[in-house]
C-alpha cells in the first residue's frame, strides 16, 4: 500500500524508473504540477514572472513562453495585484492563505484561491478555482470542534485515532480514512480506519519503510498537507522548469499542486484509487504519522476542507501527546514510590553491586526488564536473564565504542550487534545501557527478551516491486492482501520515560558508589593513620629495647669474667651463663626483626626497572660461604625484569634463600632452583590485591628439597612470630616471612608457599607487570 504522493521526481521521467533509488530522488523538484490549478514563480520585489505552469493558456489565453519576465499584473486584475502587494507586506504572507484573486481573461472573471509561499529565493503563487458550494469555514470549524470534544474524552490512543478518522470521513466524504503510524524503523502500520461499504480494510496491517521513503517523510514535515484530486491527471510542466537567473530547478517543496511521482500514481492505480488526501501528524517536530483519505472517484476538496483536516491532525497530535504524558505521569508516580523505597534500602547496602543483588526485582520492574548487569570498579554483577560473562566482555567493548550521549537503547540488539560466532540469546533482544562515568568504562545495562510476534503486512514486504517488464521499468506491487511474517530478534521498544528512569537509577548508583568510596577513603585514611602510629611505636620501642638487650649481653660477659676459674668450671654455672647469653641474643635478633618489619614502608626507594638475574647474583655472593659449608647447589634460570624497589626485593630473595639453607634436610645435599613460572598453572594465577585477575603478571619461584612443611600451614607461615618448627632446633624470630609478605603487598603483588613434609618447599613471588604501582608506601 503506497500512501505517499511522491517517490520519484516527475511524471515526465517515466522511462527507466527504479524503485531502489527512491530515497535519492529529488522529489521536491518535479518540474510540473497537477493541472487543477496554476502556479507562478515570482521574483521580488518587482513580482516578475520567473516561471509559470503551461496550463495558464487554458485560463488566460496567454502562452507560458510569452510570460517569462513579465510583471504578474499582466495576469491578475488590478484589484488582485494590489491585494497581492498588500499581502506581501507581511513578513510571512502564508499566514493569510487563502487570498481571493481574479485573473484577466477573455471570459468573465473567475474567483480563485491564492496560496502564497516564500521558498528558495522565490515567491510561489498557487491558484485554485474557488468552489462557491464548498463548506464554509464555520462548518469546517464545527467539525474540528466536534472532534476536539471527542478527543478530550478519549482515554486511549485507539479511541483518539478512531474518533479522528470517523470525523474526517464525515467532513470530507471520502470513501476511506485512516491513521497511519510510523514505527521506529520507519515502517508503518494502519492503527485506525473508517470506510464505506465495499472498501478494503487495512487496519492492523504493516507496510515497509520503502513505501514512504526518507525524502517523502521529510517533505511531510515541511509541507504537512498533500492533495491528489485525480490520479489520472496529465501533468502541466513549468515553463521554464529552472530559474533562469541561476539555472537551479524550481523547488516546489511547499506547493500543494506539486506533481506526483509516476510510481505512486501506479500504486494508486493498483489499489483502484483515484483520489488521495493526507495531513501530517507531527509531534515534537517529528513525523508521527498521517491522517490519510482515499476514494475510487476523483475528489476536489476545497482549501477550507484541507485546512480543517490539517487542524484535525494537529488536534490528534496534541491528544497523542496528552495521552503519552498521562502514561508517563502515572509511571513517574509509581517510579517515585519505588525510588523512595529503594533509596531507603540502598542506604544500608555496602555498594552498588550489593544493592543490585538485593533489590534486583524492583530495579528490573522499574524499566520493565528481564535482566540487568552492573560493571563498575572492575567488578561484574549479573541478575536475571542476561548474556554470559564471555559474551558480556565483547559487548561492553562494543558499547564503549558505539555509546553516544547519556543512554543507548535498541529493541533489536542481535541485528545491530552481529558478533561472528558469538550470537546473543533471545532473552537479550532489547538493551538499554547507561554509562556510570564520563569515560564510559563503567556501565549499567538492562535487557529485554525477544517478543515473538506475527506481523500482518499489506502485501509481501520483500516484493515492493515486480520485476522489470518489457518497458524496462520496475512496477510497484499489485497485491495488497494481508501477508503474515513472523518477526524474531525484536523486543518491546523502550519508552522515553523508561530511559529517563534508567538515568535516574544510574544517578542513584553513582551516588552510592561515590558515598561508599568517600567512606572507604576515610576508613582507609584512619587505618593508615593507625598503622603509621603503630609502626612508629614499634620502631621507637624496638630502638629503645635494643640498648637494654645489648647491656644484658655485656653484663653477661662481665659476669663471666668476674667468676673465679674454679667456679667457672662448674657445669651449672656455665649453663646458666650460656642460657642468659642465648636468650639475650634471641631477644636482640627479635627486636631487630621487629625494627625491620616496621621499616618496610619507611625510607623505601621508588620503583624502577630491575633485572632479577642481577639481584639473585648479589644474594648468591652474600651467601656463598654458607652454601659451600652446606655443600649446597643453587641453580638459577633466566629471570624477568620487573618494576620494583631493588633493595626490598633483594631482602625477599635473601630471606627465601637463607630459609632454604636453614631448613635443609640432613639426609641429602641441598638443592635450590630459582626460575620464572610460565603463568599457565593454577598456582601462578593469583588474584592480585588491586583486583586484576592473574594474567599480566611476572612470577618467580624458589624451590628447595629441604624439610618442607604441612600444606595446611601454608598461609600461617607468613604471620608474624608464627614458627612451624621448634625454636630449639632452628634459629629465627618468625618475622622474616611476614616482612616478605609486607614488601610484596607494597609492590601490589603476592607471595605464596606450598610444600610437603620431608620433600621440600616452593615459594612463589608474583609481581604485576602493568597497572597502578604505589610510588611509595
Amino acid at each position: 500500500m503506497k500512501l505517499t504522493p511522491e517517490v520519484l521526481p516527475s511524471a515526465k521521467a517515466v522511462p527507466g524508473v527504479d524503485l531502489s533509488n527512491c530515497d535519492r530522488e529529488p522529489i521536491h523538484i518535479p518540474g510540473s504540477i497537477q493541472p487543477h490549478g496554476l502556479i507562478f514563480a515570482l521574483a521580488e520585489p518587482e513580482l516578475t514572472i520567473v516561471s509559470v505552469s503551461t496550463n495558464v493558456k487554458e485560463w488566460t489565453g496567454r502562452p507560458a513562453a510569452e510570460l517569462a519576465g513579465q510583471p504578474v499584473d499582466v495576469l491578475l486584475t488590478e484589484d488582485s495585484a494590489d491585494a497581492l502587494r498588500r499581502a506581501l507586506a507581511d513578513a510571512d504572507p502564508a499566514r493569510g492563505n487563502p487570498y481571493s484573486f481574479s485573473l484577466r481573461d477573455a471570459e468573465a472573471p473567475a474567483g480563485w484561491n491564492g496560496i502564497l509561499h516564500r521558498h528558495a529565493g522565490l515567491l510561489l503563487l498557487e491558484l485554485e478555482r474557488r468552489d462557491e458550494a464548498a463548506p464554509s469555514y464555520r462548518i469546517s470549524f464545527d467539525h474540528v470542534r466536534a472532534l476536539t470534544q471527542r478527543l478530550q474524552a478519549a482515554r486511549s490512543l485507539d479511541e483518539a485515532c478512531t474518533a479522528t478518522v470517523a470525523e474526517v470521513r464525515r467532513m470530507t466524504g471520502y470513501g476511506f480514512a485512516m491513521v497511519y503510524r510510523f514505527l521506529p524503523d520507519a515502517a508503518g502500520q494502519v492503527v485506525a480506519e473508517d470506510r464505506a461499504e465495499g472498501m478494503p480494510s487495512y487496519v492492523g496491517l504493516h507496510f515497509p519503510a520503502s513505501d514512504i521513503p526518507a525524502q517523502a517523510r521529510a517533505l511531510y514535515v515541511r509541507n504537512p498537507s498533500r492533495n491528489i484530486p485525480d490520479a489520472t491527471y496529465t501533468p502541466s510542466p513549468l515553463q521554464p522548469d529552472a530559474d533562469p537567473r541561476n539555472g537551479r530547478p524550481i523547488d516546489l517543496s511547499q506547493a500543494g499542486l506539486r506533481s506526483v511521482s509516476p510510481i505512486h500514481i501506479e500504486y494508486l492505480a493498483n489499489m483502484g484509487i483515484r483520489a488521495s488526501m493526507s495531513a501530517s501528524i507531527i509531534r515534537d517536530g517529528r513525523l508521527w504519522g498521517l491522517v490519510s483519505c482515499m476514494d475510487r472517484e476523483p475528489r476536489y476538496p476545497a482549501y477550507e476542507i484541507r485546512q480543517a483536516c490539517e487542524l484535525m491532525a494537529n488536534a490528534l497530535a496534541w491528544q497523542i501527546g496528552v495521552l503519552a504524558e498521562i502514561d508517563a505521569a502515572n509511571y513517574r508516580v509509581r517510579l517515585k514510590t519505588l525510588q523512595a523505597k529503594l533509596a531507603l534500602d540502598m542506604g544500608s547496602a555496602a555498594d552498588a553491586h550489593e544493592a543490585l543483588r538485593h533489590h534486583s526485582p524492583a530495579l528490573l520492574q522499574a524499566v520493565d526488564a528481564s535482566g540487568a548487569v552492573l560493571w563498575a570498579a572492575g567488578t561484574l554483577t549479573r541478575v536475571g536473564k542476561v548474556p554470559t560473562e564471555d559474551q558480556l566482555g565483547p559487548l561492553l567493548t562494543w558499547l564503549g565504542t558505539n555509546m553516544r550521549g547519556e543512554a543507548f537503547s535498541t529493541d533489536r540488539l542481535p541485528s545491530l550487534y552481529a558478533e561472528a560466532g558469538n550470537p546473543l540469546p533471545p532473552s537479550t533482544s532489547g538493551l538499554l545501557a547507561v554509562p556510570l562515568s564520563r569515560s564510559g568504562n563503567d556501565m549499567m545495562l538492562w535487557f529485554r527478551p525477544e517478543l515473538l510476534q506475527t506481523v500482518q503486512w499489506g502485501g509481501d514486504p520483500n516484493k515492493a516491486a515486480s520485476p522489470a517488464a518489457a518497458d524496462g521499468r520496475l512496477h510497484p506491487r499489485k497485491s495488497f492482501a494481508a501477508w503474515a511474517e513472523q518477526v524474531r530478534g525484536r523486543s518491546k521498544p523502550w519508552e522515553p520515560y523508561e530511559i529517563a528512569a534508567a538515568l535516574e537509577f544510574r544517578d542513584m548508583a553513582v551516588d552510592l558508589i561515590v558515598r561508599r568510596s568517600t567512606e572507604l577513603e576515610r576508613s582507609n585514611a584512619a587505618i593508615k593513620q593507625s598503622a603509621d602510629r603503630l609502626e612508629t611505636f614499634v620502631h621507637i620501642a624496638s630502638h629503645d629495647l635494643l640498648q637494654p638487650a645489648r647491656q644484658i649481653e655485656t653484663l653477661t660477659d662481665i659476669l663471666h669474667d668476674m667468676i673465679p676459674p674454679q667456679e667457672a668450671a662448674d657445669p651449672d654455672a656455665a649453663e646458666v651463663l650460656q642460657g642468659i647469653r642465648g636468650v639475650s641474643n634471641r631477644l636482640r635478633r627479635l627486636i631487630g626483626d621487629l625494627a625491620d618489619y616496621s621499616r618496610v614502608g619507611r625510607g623505601a626507594q621508588p620503583f624502577e626497572p630491575v633485572d632479577l638475574d642481577e639481584v639473585v647474583a648479589e644474594v648468591q655472593e652474600m651467601l656463598a660461604k654458607q652454601v659451600v659449608e652446606a655443600e649446597g647447589r643453587i641453580i638459577v634460570e633466566s629471570l624477568p625484569m620487573v618494576v620494583c624497589d631493588r633493595r626490598q626485593i633483594r631482602h625477599v630473595i635473601l630471606n627465601l634463600l637463607s630459609n632454604a639453607l636453614k631448613y635443609r634436610s640432613p639426609s641429602r645435599s641441598l638443592h635450590v632452583r630459582i626460575y620464572a613460572a610460565s603463568g599457565d598453572d593454577e598456582a601462578s594465577k593469583a588474584r592480585l590485591p588491586h583486583g586484576q585477575p592473574g594474567g599480566v603478571t611476572a612470577t618467580i619461584c624458589v624451590e628447595d628439597n629441604g624439610i618442607g612443611f604441612d600444606p595446611a600451614q601454608a598461609k600461617l607461615i607468613f604471620e608474624p612470630f608464627r614458627r612451624l618448627h621448634a625454636s630449639g632446633h632452628y634459629e629465627g624470630s618468625g618475622v622474616g616471612l611476614a616482612i616478605c609478605r609486607k614488601i610484596m603487598e607494597r609492590h601490589g603483588g603476592t607471595i605464596q608457599a606450598s610444600g610437603r613434609e620431608g620433600h621440600g618447599s616452593t615459594f612463589r613471588v608474583t609481581f604485576p607487570v602493568r597497572g597502578a604501582y604505589p610510588s611509595n608506601a
